[in-house]
């Protein structure tokens, strides 16, 4: 290894640290089988460095790093406690958790701590597991991050729904992406060969097995009832054994099929059974060429799972034959998807993920690529991974484009995808006025479309890291609101509530509201039955000061007050007995009465307006930002400073427009005489400029 290199990458990732210079450092280091030991000093600098100042980048660089053979170090175990606390979210940065990983075991190897935490990003609900230490299989459910556990479920009817520690599952557990072919691995009637079996091991599991493991599995799932002889005859790979295989209930094979539910079934028993010949093709052909168009019609969810499995075994030329009497006859396959009713297209949101992949497969032997991408553009969202990964971006770009819309689903796909698919033309189709466009819908989409739909609203009103994507993919804040204007999915509280957030992430935004835009945008479209049934809201005007001691004091709340408290109800809760926890009544009423403030500061900011006191123009007309004063009826004369909504402070003689005497004494001219709260009557005697200093105090 060359020292002076690693020297000159170490310095460039602690000057500039950024997945770029943290890339350039870990090739240089995984090109060596062990890092030699002079590496250590360098290194340690980096450590060091990170130690004091660690951002996200870094502790991914730091973690992978620890899977290499790096010279030991105490600097470097610390680091990856940093690393650790960095990148986890707040509700398994917990110590149970950690303890779990081993960042802080001595004893533990740092290459057994790497491992640990891939598995821990590998762990979502839903995972395949097996455990060689209890021979168990399972399904993975909720992280108690309390109790430092992980609740494993029963798999396909074997096993038990238990609480497993954290630290067996990620020590030991083998992980497996899910899917219904995963069911064979455990079934002692449906079986796959010695052969199938490593085939589906290969293709679902999430890290690398050695040999013995998947032995293992197999003696723990599909061989458990066989006599130790049985099985070892099956795990010599010979696929025609007599025991390699769960019996077939019938001689025929799939191509033989005289129905589609035969053909569905045989397919099933046959399991991954490798690629189907040209004289299966040629059976297939005759079979789909003779397959009348209402029976295609009548059963279109077998028929799709049929040309899948068929699709999957086989290669391209041959498919192609297999699907040319269907493409008339399948409702799946509109001639113009974009013009397709719901109903036909429905079936793509209805299939399991592994018959997606070979429709999708199918689908592009059967047409060309402006058919697949017309599917992309109405598809349901579960079915466009399937799809859209046989696609170019470009492609997906230019249709999108092309018709000037996307769909809830597409939008969702792009976004999701985002960090995939790292094409900028594409991300830019995830914009506001498509996706206001793409909510406006006047009723509300079949189950298959609907899951998307309401992610996307979900994501615009509420995830933070969205809205600001959205904000940075609009030309300017006036583009924003002309669009949001006409979002018909939303009312104005809704509207108010997704400024409110998005002004937090946009400073433009947030003056474009401060000078006037704010309440046009929030009443946009308002309903006039909605007038007649509810008080219409009216903006309000305060000063700049004022509006921006409210804006602190909210991000306050979402800052440190909620933060503090939600920390308090977690440590009242574990307390127990919540019948007689008055630390806990006490956290959940400051809960809640937080949560209120929170909804009436967004509510107030997203309408209220500040305004410059030094533009006030003052006559003889009493003015928010003026000097009156007034002479009573009962009392003589008093002067008030006239101001905004949220300026009033009596013992200043600060007087808020919206108030009782405020709004009385408002609009009125010199010499008017009219009548304020009390029973009495009022006469405005003069009119003046607000002072120089006050004008400064409510301006800044």
């Amino acid at each position: 290894m060359d020292m002076a290199v690693l020297d000159d990458l170490v310095l460039a990732a602690l000057d500039a640290p950024v997945k770029a210079n943290f890339d350039a450092l870990y090739n240089l280091l995984a090109k060596e089988a062990v890092i030699p030991a002079e590496a250590g000093n360098a290194l340690d600098t980096l450590w060091e460095g990170l130690v004091e100042k660690l951002n996200p980048e870094a502790a991914v660089f730091c973690f992978r790093a620890a899977e290499l053979q790096l010279p030991e170090s105490e600097l470097f175990r610390k680091v990856l406690v940093n690393s650790a606390t960095t990148l986890l979210p707040p509700y398994l940065s917990r110590p149970p958790v950690m303890r779990a990983i081993g960042v802080r075991d001595e004893k533990l190897k740092i290459q057994e701590i790497a491992s640990r935490w891939v598995k821990l990003q590998l762990l979502k609900n839903g995972t395949i597991v097996f455990l060689p230490g209890s021979k168990r299989w399972g399904v993975i459910g909720t992280i108690d991050n309390i109790n430092g556990t992980v609740i494993v479920n029963a798999f396909s009817g074997i096993g038990v729904n238990s609480a497993t520690p954290l630290d067996t599952v990620l020590k030991e557990a083998v992980l497996l992406a899910p899917g219904p072919e995963l069911n064979k691995l455990v079934s002692t009637t449906n079986m796959p060969t010695y052969t199938g079996f490593h085939n589906i091991i290969k293709r679902r599991t999430l890290l690398p097995l050695a040999e013995e493991t998947i032995k293992e599995m197999a003696q723990a799932g599909c061989g458990r009832n066989m006599t130790p002889a049985a099985f070892a005859q099956y795990w010599q790979g010979e696929e025609g054994s007599a025991v390699a295989a769960a019996p077939v209930s019938s001689e025929r094979r799939s191509c033989n099929g005289r129905s589609l539910q035969e053909i569905s079934d045989l397919l099933q028993e046959e399991g991954d059974a490798g690629e189907f010949s040209d004289a299966d093709t040629e059976l297939f052909v005759k079979f789909f060429t003779q397959l009348k168009p209402e029976t295609a019609k009548r059963n279109p969810k077998l028929l799709a799972m049929d040309i899948s499995g068929i699709a999957l075994r086989m290669n391209g030329v041959n498919l192609e034959k297999v699907i040319a009497p269907m493409r008339s006859k399948a409702a799946f396959w509109p001639e113009t998807p974009a013009k397709a009713s719901y109903d036909a297209l429905s079936l793509w949101g209805d299939l399991p993920a592994k018959n997606l992949e070979g429709l999708a497969k199918a689908t592009i032997i059967a047409f060309d690529d402006e058919y697949l991408t017309e599917c992309a553009l109405v598809l349901p969202l579960k079915a466009l991974n399937s799809i859209c990964i046989l696609l170019d971006s470009d492609q997906i770009y230019d249709a999108a484009k092309k018709v000037s819309r996307c769909s809830c689903d597409l939008l969702m796909w792009i976004w999701k995808n985002r960090k995939k698919h790292k094409h900028d033309e594409l991300l830019s189709l995830v914009n506001i006025e498509n996706v206001c466009r793409a909510l406006n819908v006047t009723e509300e989409p079949p189950r298959a479309w609907n899951a998307a739909l309401r992610e996307l609203k979900t994501s615009l009103m509420d995830k933070s890291d969205f809205q600001q994507f959205v904000l940075e993919n609009c030309s300017g804040v006036e583009e924003f609101a002309i669009v949001l204007q006409g979002a018909t999915f939303l009312g104005p509280r809704d509207r108010q509530s997704l400024l409110a957030k998005m002004a937090r992430n946009s400073e433009s935004l947030r003056e474009y509201l401060e000078n006037g835009a704010a309440h046009k945008l929030i009443n946009a479209n308002a309903k006039k039955e909605d007038s007649l049934s509810a008080p219409k809201e009216t903006a309000e005007f305060t000063s700049a000061l004022s509006r921006q001691r409210m804006q602190d004091e909210l991000d306050d709340l979402i800052n440190v007050q909620i933060p503090e408290n939600r920390e308090a109800l977690k440590t009242a809760r574990a307390h127990g007995d919540f019948r007689e926890n008055a630390e806990f009544d006490a956290a959940k009423e400051r809960r809640n009465f937080l949560r209120r403030r929170r909804e009436e500061l967004e509510h107030d900011l997203g309408t209220i307006q500040a305004m410059l006191m030094k533009d006030v123009t003052v006559d003889n007309t009493a003015v928010i930002g003026s000097v009156v004063e007034v002479e009573f009826s009962d009392s003589g004369k008093d002067s008030f400073f006239l101001l905004g909504a949220r300026d009033g402070d009596p013992d200043k003689k600060y007087l808020s427009y919206r108030s009782r005497l405020g709004a009385a004494i408002l609009g009125h001219s010199v010499g008017d005489t009219f009548e304020v709260p009390g029973n009495r009557t009022c006469k405005l005697c003069a009119v003046k400029a607000l002072p120089a200093a006050l004008v400064a105090e409510l301006d800044a």
